[in-house]
């Protein structure tokens, strides 16, 4: 019997959707050697690269915030984040691996030949989105990742934002080693990001794609919602699909989703402090770029995902539904409540994970420098 050619293009993407979840998660158990090395590597990588920059900074600070104690500050921070969402998302993994079944289910289960036509445009483009972003982000990280590690290896020992503990800096060789060490650090700390990110944004595109699919059923088949008496039903089911998944992907993301917004406060920070001590140079453009990206990321979904729903909602209620009988309509009344709630993101519960959100983290950052390079300024002024 032939693969359907939706489950087909979701095999295709699952091989890297599984190495992304067991990275993200920190699970080794069922992966191939290989890969179980690697996914170890990056872990134990990410604490020693937070020891070692903290390390650096402590013993490098004397009052005065340099552009090498900005990058060190930006490898610590990264580390954290990284360490902390290894932990967040490994307590959440079994409802990941629900998502991917429900995923996976989203492309194979289809009630009618109307919602199949419908669902093979929908997931086909959804998934040559995810692949675009795949190549697309993998590029873009490891470019930052790899420009950064040369970048510091030019610059030499003023390169150097790592220290190794019981080595010495008058050990033979010390700059070269911790160059070393910083070249080995960066592409497991940047694997870690764009598997983690990628994976759960695969997610977010598969809500997107199950509204989407219900949207284009609904306006379809509005004038008939009367005369087939299993459409009513099959609107139910999959709106309440649609808001468990959401449930559940808010559940994932919502700590995770503080912790970056958190980090990536204080990644912008170090960032902008690098571009303002050293505005020609390339690199610190790029990491601006990627940092940003991946703060855009949850922000995007958060903001389509409550749009998509609205509309969903909209159009639920502009259909004939008071062409139904009584008790069809009472069962739709409670249905249209249910679509009256928000369906939206939230960081810790607390906060909307949206592109205003974005916006916000970014002013209170340009704010935060504009604040220290005046402060700095005045106090060289008056010495």
């Amino acid at each position: 019997m032939p693969v359907p050619r939706k489950l087909d293009i979701f095999n295709k993407l699952k091989s890297q959707l599984e190495l992304g979840i067991s990275i993200a998660t920190f699970y080794v158990t069922t992966e191939q050697i290989r890969q179980r090395i690697f996914i170890k590597i990056i872990f134990f990588s990410s604490v020693l690269c937070f020891l070692s920059s903290a390390l650096h900074i402590v013993n490098t600070f004397h009052g005065q915030f340099t552009g090498n104690l900005a990058v060190s500050v930006l490898f610590c921070i990264a580390c954290i984040q990284i360490l902390c969402k290894i932990v967040l998302l490994r307590y959440h993994r079994k409802n990941v691996l629900e998502l991917l079944e429900k995923a996976q289910s989203l492309h194979s289960n289809f009630e009618n030949k109307d919602i199949n036509c419908i669902a093979e445009k929908t997931l086909t483009k959804f998934s040559n989105i995810w692949e675009t972003c795949f190549k697309l982000g993998r590029a873009l990280v490891y470019v930052t990742g790899y420009s950064f590690s040369i970048a510091n290896t030019i610059n030499g020992k003023s390169g150097v934002i790592v220290e190794i503990p019981l080595i010495p800096s008058d050990f033979p060789y010390y700059t070269q080693i911790m160059l070393f060490v910083q070249i080995l650090y960066a592409p497991f700390a940047c694997a870690y990001v764009f598997y983690s990110e990628i994976s759960v944004a695969f997610f977010g595109f598969e809500i997107m794609a199950a509204a989407d699919i219900l949207y284009d059923y609904i306006s379809a088949n509005r004038d008939r919602i009367q005369e087939d008496p299993d459409l009513l039903k099959i609107i139910t089911i999959r709106y309440c699909e649609v808001m468990d998944n959401i449930k559940r992907f808010n559940n994932i993301i919502s700590l995770p989703c503080l912790i970056q917004f958190t980090t990536s406060a204080f990644l912008s920070f170090s960032i902008f402090s690098f571009v303002r001590l050293y505005p020609r140079n390339p690199v610190g453009y790029t990491t601006t770029l990627a940092i940003l990206f991946q703060l855009l990321i949850p922000c995007l979904f958060g903001e389509f995902i409550k749009i998509k729903m609205e509309r969903l909602s909209i159009t639920l209620y502009l259909t004939n539904w008071y062409d139904l009988g009584l008790k069809d309509q009472k069962f739709f009344l409670f249905v249209l409540r249910m679509t009256q709630r928000e369906y939206g993101l939230k960081a810790a519960g607390m906060y909307d994970v949206n592109f205003y959100t974005f916006i916000k983290i970014i002013k209170m950052v340009a704010s935060w420098c504009a604040f220290i390079f005046t402060l700095e300024t005045a106090l060289e002024k008056a010495a």
